[in-house]
C-alpha cells in the first residue's frame, strides 16, 4: 500500500470513496474551488491510501488559525477521514493519520484538532490516536409554540452582497476571546461558494436596523435547525431564535449551542436540552513536551472566552 497526495491519485476514485463513506460529493471541481478560495488546506490537500491502484482511504489536512493566551497560532485539523468499505479494519485510517500528524509536526504545529460524534466508530480510533474530548455542543429542542415570543429582534435572510456583514459581526464578537476567533478574509462568502453553507441558510439578526448577530438555519421535514448562532453581548439567544422562527413554518426548532450563555437562555425559554450531545471537539498534542491540558489553558477551553463553531472546525 502507498500513501499519496490528491494530485497523485484518480479523482474519480476519490469522489467514489467520499460518496461511499461520507455521502459527500468531493468532485474535482469542488476540490479546485476549495483550493482557490480556502487558504486552510495544506498544499497537498489530502492524503490517500492506494492499494493495487485503488484509492482505499482518505484523510484531509487543514491548518486552522486560532488565538491563544500566547498570541496567534495555527493548529492542524483532519477532516473527511474515510475508508473504502471493502478495506475496513486493515489499519488504513491509522496509517493515514500517522502520516498527517507527521506532516503537521514538520510544519511546526503543536496540536491537531477535529470534530466528530462520540457514537461513531471513528471516535474510538481518534482516542487510540491520542485525541481527547475537550468540548461539546449542546442540542436544544422545542415546539414552535414554545419558541415564539415577543422580541425586538428581527431575522432577514442575507443576500450575497451582505455576507461580509456576517464577517464583520464575527470580528466584533471575537475581539478579546480565544480559540477559533481568527477567520480569513471573506470567510462567509468562501463557506457559501464552496458549498459548506447553502446560500439561503445565512440569516442576519438585527435590532432596530443594527445587526447584532447571524445564524445558519435551515428548515427540513418540519424542523428548523439553527446550527450556528452568533450574537453580540446583550442579544438574547432565545429571542434571536424566536425571530428566526417567525420567518419559518416549521413546527419544531432545534438549536445547536456552543456557549453556556446561549444554553442558559434556551433553558430559561423552555427548550429540552441534551447536554452533552454526541458531538465532540477533540485535540491531540503533536509534540512530546505539551499536553491537552496545555491546549485547554492556551485556548480558554471550558470558559466563556473559548470560541468555536461547526463552521470553524473540521
Amino acid at each position: 500500500m502507498k500513501i499519496l497526495e490528491y494530485d497523485q491519485v484518480n479523482p474519480l476514485m476519490v469522489l467514489h470513496l467520499n460518496l461511499l463513506s461520507l455521502c459527500y460529493a468531493l468532485t474535482p471541481e469542488r476540490v479546485a474551488l476549495i483550493r482557490r478560495l480556502d487558504p486552510r488546506p495544506f498544499p497537498f490537500f489530502a492524503l490517500y491510501a492506494v492499494d493495487q491502484g485503488v484509492v482505499v482511504g482518505q484523510v484531509g489536512v487543514f491548518r486552522l488559525p486560532v488565538a491563544t493566551t500566547e498570541g496567534a497560532e495555527d493548529v492542524g485539523s483532519v477532516w473527511a477521514v474515510s475508508t473504502h468499505p471493502a478495506f475496513g479494519r486493515h489499519g488504513i485510517a491509522t496509517e493515514l493519520l500517522d502520516e498527517a500528524h507527521a506532516r503537521m509536526r514538520a510544519a511546526g504545529l503543536r496540536f491537531s484538532t477535529l470534530e466528530t460524534s462520540r457514537h461513531r466508530g471513528a471516535h474510538v480510533l481518534y482516542l487510540r490516536q491520542g485525541y481527547d474530548d475537550v468540548a461539546t455542543l449542546v442540542s436544544a429542542l422545542a415546539e414552535r409554540k414554545t419558541v415564539l415570543r415577543d422580541t425586538d429582534l428581527s431575522a432577514e435572510r442575507a443576500a450575497k452582497p451582505q455576507f461580509h456583514l456576517a464577517d464583520s459581526i464575527f470580528q466584533k464578537v471575537a475581539a478579546g476571546r480565544l480559540g477559533f476567533t481568527r477567520r480569513h478574509d471573506g470567510f462567509m462568502t468562501m463557506m457559501v461558494e464552496t458549498g459548506e453553507v447553502d446560500e439561503d441558510e445565512l440569516w442576519l439578526i438585527s435590532r432596530e436596523r443594527e445587526i447584532v448577530g447571524y445564524a445558519v438555519a435551515k428548515a427540513s421535514e418540519g424542523v428548523l435547525v439553527v446550527s450556528d448562532l452568533l450574537l453580540v453581548d446583550g442579544a438574547d439567544a432565545a429571542l434571536a431564535v424566536a425571530a428566526l422562527t417567525r420567518e419559518s413554518t416549521a413546527r419544531y426548532v432545534r438549536v445547536i449551542a456552543s456557549t453556556q450563555t446561549h444554553v442558559a437562555s434556551l433553558h430559561r425559554a423552555g427548550y429540552e436540552l441534551a447536554t452533552p450531545s454526541w458531538s465532540t471537539f477533540m485535540i491531540k498534542p503533536l509534540i512530546t513536551d505539551i499536553t491537552v491540558r496545555d491546549a485547554s489553558r492556551l485556548m480558554g477551553i471550558g470558559t466563556e472566552r473559548f470560541m468555536f463553531s461547526q463552521l470553524d472546525t473540521t
